[in-house]
């Protein structure tokens, strides 16, 4: 507990997290943007759109915020002191894996949060708005569990990262109904997509292959945690072979 802790607050330095806060919030001003005119009907099916194709931007935030987890504390030189802790690699991963979580949900609210904000001021129902935290907290779990590794492993995991979510995601999901299974975002996008009360075309589109499935979702998502996990504890137990 203390290490997710130190973690936490290493990686939650006020002008960074300010500025992934920012972007996290984009998909809010393109709802408040989008809804501030539009038939009160339609706003639900809009916010459904929004959020889940400008959302994008929530993910490239958590990919920074995550993947300094464990790369900070490497780079830092900071990294033995943590080693020399009468701690197991396992509580040092789970550790590592429970301040990245905290800290991609703390921008996952504070998106959640722009939307809520945004739709107020449009005069829209915040009964349909309610659901969309689950989006960004269920991506906010899948990240970390991929991006914590990454960061502790590759040297420059945040340029591989936005190929990840840039290339990856956004382009081959859409093109290759194969790669839409292993896409975070997507996967978070079905949970959402279960609980909200009406879907737009173009968060239809996003889905590609996938359907709406909470259950489904909370399944993949806690494969990609468990693999995420067995990924850093052999990264952290190779460590002492270096």
């Amino acid at each position: 507990m203390t290490l997710s802790l130190h973690l936490y607050k290493r990686m939650m330095r006020r002008g960074r997290v300010i500025a992934l806060l920012l972007l996290s919030a984009v998909s809010g001003l393109v709802y408040w943007l989008s809804a501030f005119d539009a038939d009160p009907a339609d706003q639900s099916a809009i916010y459904a759109d929004v959020v889940t194709t400008s959302g994008f931007s929530y993910a490239i935030a958590a990919l920074i915020i995550t993947v300094a987890t464990l790369r900070e504390e490497r780079d830092g030189g900071t990294l033995p002191y943590i080693y020399m802790r009468p701690i197991s690699r396992l509580s040092i991963a789970v550790s590592s894996m429970v301040a990245a979580i905290a800290a991609a949900s703390t921008l996952a609210v504070g998106a959640w949060v722009a939307t809520v904000l945004a739709a107020t001021a449009a005069g829209a129902d915040l009964s349909f708005v309610m659901p969309g935290l689950t989006l960004f907290v269920a991506a906010a779990v899948g990240y970390a569990a991929v991006f914590v590794p990454l960061g502790y492993l590759v040297p420059r995991a945040t340029l591989v990262g936005l190929g990840y979510i840039v290339v990856g995601e956004t382009i081959l999901g859409s093109a290759i109904e194969g790669l839409a299974h292993l896409s975070i975002w997507r996967i978070s996008a079905s949970i959402y997509a279960d609980l909200a009360p009406a879907l737009g075309e173009e968060a239809q589109e996003l889905l590609g292959p996938l359907t709406p499935d909470v259950g489904g979702g909370l399944i993949k998502l806690g494969s990609i945690l468990v693999v995420g996990m067995t990924v850093l504890v052999w990264a952290l137990r190779r460590r002492d072979a270096l």
